[in-house]
């Protein structure tokens, strides 16, 4: 997590805004992390799905309860990492595949069963208003993800085209 890590303290050092360049040039948004999540909140998020959860994902809770990342100074943003209550908020206790963050309508969701079976790989993409049960593969896991969508300062990189020889 250390790019997680860095990118949220270079981000603290200035109220969240940081620069970065753009197709348009350079842009300043704003990145917001709340407080990380105490240890009885993530055992109560646990204890809702009635399963642990990935370490990489716990390991980002405790270093922040949910972000708001690349927020245009102007026009906002819509890139947020749920915090436990949110998990909790947007998903029944008896799903399998649990929405943890939304970036521009596209949600990010953990496979619980991948999880169990100790795949690695256990992230999930679900389109815009498709239902859960048409989730594509990310082929990642949470820390991954995370570190792509920050290096890509919030592009939907999942969505870049390249052919291979």
């Amino acid at each position: 997590m250390t790019v997680i890590k860095a990118f949220k303290e270079m981000s603290d050092q200035n109220d969240g805004r940081i620069e970065i360049l753009t197709s348009v040039g350079k842009t300043t948004i704003v990145n917001k992390f709340k407080p990380s999540a105490t240890e009885d909140k993530i055992k109560e998020l646990s204890d809702y799905f009635s399963t642990p959860l990935p370490s990489d994902y716990i390991s980002f809770l405790r270093e922040s309860n949910g972000a708001s990342l690349f927020e245009h100074l102007e026009y906002g943003g819509e890139n947020f990492l749920y915090s436990v209550q949110d998990v909790i908020h947007y998903n029944e206790a008896s799903d399998r595949r649990i929405v943890i963050a939304n970036i521009l309508d596209d949600r990010i969701l953990i496979d619980l069963d991948r999880w169990s079976a100790q795949d690695q790989e256990y992230l999930l993409l679900c389109e815009s208003s498709n239902p859960v049960e048409y989730s594509g593969d990310f082929h990642s896991n949470f820390e991954t993800w995370l570190e792509r969508f920050i290096l890509s300062q919030g592009s939907k990189f999942w969505y870049w085209k390249t052919e291979r020889c």
